[in-house]
């Protein structure tokens, strides 16, 4: 007890040496925990399914911890930084989580200690400039659109092309920066010098993932925003080359492209905000495109709001589709705390597999079969 009374005294001390010079260090997080039920989930064999209960971890987004702050230079200058880890809430048990390091190993989310996000840049009259590992600006955008965000069991995340994949919600290497607000209109451009997620290994030497791979996986990101009143409206662009989902049929070697491109819009009418979204990616060496649409709704009522949105997936080749309907729940109990509930169900032809997971949990489905997905939890903001 004393330990952590001198403890708490000592990042006092130094915080209110931070906020006398002008500057801001916040300790923040988030830790939620559900009992969820997914089915539709593969077995190990061609055809047969079967089903996962349990409390897991990050239902509506991964439990984090992490440090930000600012430090005022002058002249409306100033140095801003984050560093975020994830954890695991309910231990180290949690399905497809442990030992699998895409999916954030024993961490349960973010690849690795102060993983989640790492970076640093600068703030001013000529807007903002970031470096380090940080969230994509497509991926901002999907979680803005879907009334689920990135999370729950109903997220547009469990048919979309960006989660599963090619895994670009967070980049690694990446230089970004954002313009200041014109009149409600904001712009993001990104290069990413080592491109994260499914699309590469990591690191600015190349790994041989096949023989004849050499190169390093680089990609870049365009961003336009509208948001004035209750108006939302968004389009982006992205660009994965060198990518290692496929490969050039005749040398072997990582040269294609994958190109994403997103367009979507929000309208709160205040009784209720409307939602709709569409992507679509192409990849070189691969015919046809994916293309994923959504329409969706949040509903405030009393101190909570209902969520709904139905997701629908084709793709060219082999004529693949899918679909998804889902509704949710979520009570506050204060600004901080919230219960909440959520169902998806998705429907796959016999070309696709999709399941429904959450923001932490991803599974293997099978061909044919339909999944469906419930949870029930709390979740603290701190």
């Amino acid at each position: 007890m004393k330990k952590s009374l001198i403890a708490l005294a000592v990042f006092g001390m130094f915080t209110g040496a931070a906020m006398a010079d002008g500057n801001s260090v916040t300790l923040y997080g988030k830790i939620d925990a559900g009992v969820t039920h997914i089915t539709g989930i593969s077995d190990g064999t061609a055809t047969g399914t079967t089903s996962s209960t349990g409390l897991s971890s990050g239902i509506t987004g991964g439990n984090r911890i992490g440090v930000k702050g600012t430090e005022d230079l002058g002249g409306g200058l100033k140095v801003l930084f984050d560093a975020e880890t994830g954890f695991c809430g309910t231990g180290l048990s949690q399905d497809q989580k442990v030992g699998t390091a895409t999916n954030g190993a024993a961490f349960c989310t973010g690849g690795g200690f102060m993983q989640r996000q790492a970076y640093v840049g600068l703030t001013g009259d000529f807007g903002t400039v970031l470096a380090g590992r940080q969230y994509t600006a497509i991926f901002g955008a999907e979680t803005t659109l879907d009334p689920f965000g990135a999370g729950y069991t109903g997220q547009a995340f469990n048919l979309s092309p960006l989660d599963k994949t090619y895994g670009l919600y967070r980049a690694d290497q990446a230089l970004a920066y954002v313009t200041p607000n014109l009149s409600g209109f904001t712009g993001t451009a990104a290069y990413v010098f080592s491109a994260g997620g499914t699309v590469s290994a990591g690191g600015t030497v190349a790994q041989a993932n096949n023989p004849g791979t050499s190169n390093v996986p680089r990609a870049f990101d365009l961003k336009g925003e509208y948001a004035n009143g209750p108006i939302y409206a968004v389009l982006d662009y992205a660009q994965v080359k060198n990518d290692r989902v496929t490969f050039n049929p005749t040398t072997g070697v990582n040269d294609g492209k994958i190109k994403l491109w997103l367009a979507g819009a929000t309208y709160d009418f205040g009784v209720a905000k409307v939602a709709a979204m569409y992507e679509n990616t192409k990849q070189d060496y691969v015919a046809g495109s994916q293309k994923m649409w959504m329409l969706g709704t949040t509903v405030p009522v009393g101190a909570g709001s209902i969520m709904a949105s139905y997701v629908n997936f084709k793709g060219d080749v082999a004529n693949s589709t899918a679909k998804q309907y889902a509704v949710g729940y979520t009570y506050s109990l204060s600004k901080q705390t919230s219960l909440y509930t959520s169902y998806a169900h998705i429907s796959n032809d016999v070309n696709t597999s999709f399941t429904t997971g959450t923001a932490t949990d991803g599974f293997t489905g099978v061909a044919g079969q339909g999944s469906s997905g419930f949870a029930l939890g709390m979740v603290h903001n701190f």
